[in-house]
């Protein structure tokens, strides 16, 4: 998987399911994947060791896709957004556009 790519799905989970990780775990996600520092960067500005942050990252992206194979948020939201784009293209008036709009934009802010 590319970076962008699993920058992309971590981060969709862990809108999801980000307060379910540890204050440290939450710490190092966001660093790495939120702020794009390097492993070395967060290790300096934590104090902490390089093997500590690799660490983090591999035990919270684990936690985050064990969550979404049991909780199947990201799928369910993935899902309702295509129904949503498929009813969009048919809608019969600007009240129904506009209910729809509304929808994606709530899934795009995280509900």
């Amino acid at each position: 998987m590319e970076k962008i790519e699993k920058t992309l799905k971590y981060t969709k989970l862990f809108n999801l399911y980000g307060e379910l990780l540890s204050k440290s775990q939450k710490r190092v996600f966001e660093d790495y994947f939120l702020a794009d520092l390097s492993i070395s960067e967060i290790s300096e500005n934590l104090g902490i060791s390089r093997a500590a942050v690799e660490d983090s990252i591999k035990k919270s992206t684990k936690k985050l896709d064990y969550l979404e194979s049991i909780l199947h948020g990201l799928s369910k939201e993935e899902k309702i957004r295509e129904k949503c784009l498929i009813l969009q293209k048919s809608a019969a008036n600007r009240k129904q556009i506009d209910t729809i709009n509304k929808i994606l934009e709530e899934l795009d802010n995280g509900i």
